[in-house]
């Protein structure tokens, strides 16, 4: 009996993002069909025989898919058919499968699509804006305009301790005791 490897799964409005999250893969059959995913091959130390099949949610395109096999897994990037603009609200027709699951990292949300496209108008718009491109002519920090620290330093900068020495008498005074003792 084959096992089932773990597809992760993410989309944007145009296309289907699909890994097969499957590492050491032998000899791979991939078939695309418009409504259909099917994985077949073995994989991982010992080798085993893995597969998996997909009922699609709508249709996509079999003539544009672009496929990566690496050491770690198989990726796919499908086209939707028709559906442009659309988000499925799930993968597969039918139940869920327990070995789909969501690719976060890739995911993007209607959402995401809107907020990506009003970003970047913004940040074209910003880039006309002068000042802040690279900071030119700043000149470092202002430091704290017009302060004068010379107000909170005391008056008389030697210490005077409590048996009338200044600091560095006690000091001098410490040393040559130290020395001689």
């Amino acid at each position: 009996m084959s096992l089932h490897p773990t597809i992760l799964w993410a989309q944007s409005d145009e296309v289907i993002f699909l890994t097969v999250e499957l590492s050491d893969v032998k000899s791979p059959v991939i078939d695309i069909q418009p409504t259909k995913f099917s994985f077949k091959g073995k994989g991982d130390k010992e080798q085993k025989e893995y597969e998996a099949e997909i009922e699609f949610y709508s249709e996509v395109e079999t003539t544009t898919v672009k496929q990566s096999l690496t050491a770690r897994n198989v990726f796919l990037i499908i086209r939707k058919k028709g559906d442009e603009g659309i988000f499925w609200p799930k993968l597969q027709k039918g139940n869920k499968l327990n070995f789909v699951k969501v690719d976060f990292a890739r995911w993007r949300d209607e959402d995401d699509e809107v907020d990506e496209a009003i970003d970047n108008a913004a940040m074209n718009n910003m880039s006309d804006m002068g000042g802040m491109g690279g900071m030119e002519g700043l000149g470092g920090m202002g430091g704290m305009g017009g302060i004068d620290f010379s107000k909170f330093m005391p008056s008389n900068t030697s210490e005077t301790f409590a048996d009338g020495s200044d600091d560095e008498s006690s000091d001098e005074e410490g040393r040559a005791g130290k020395s001689s003792a």
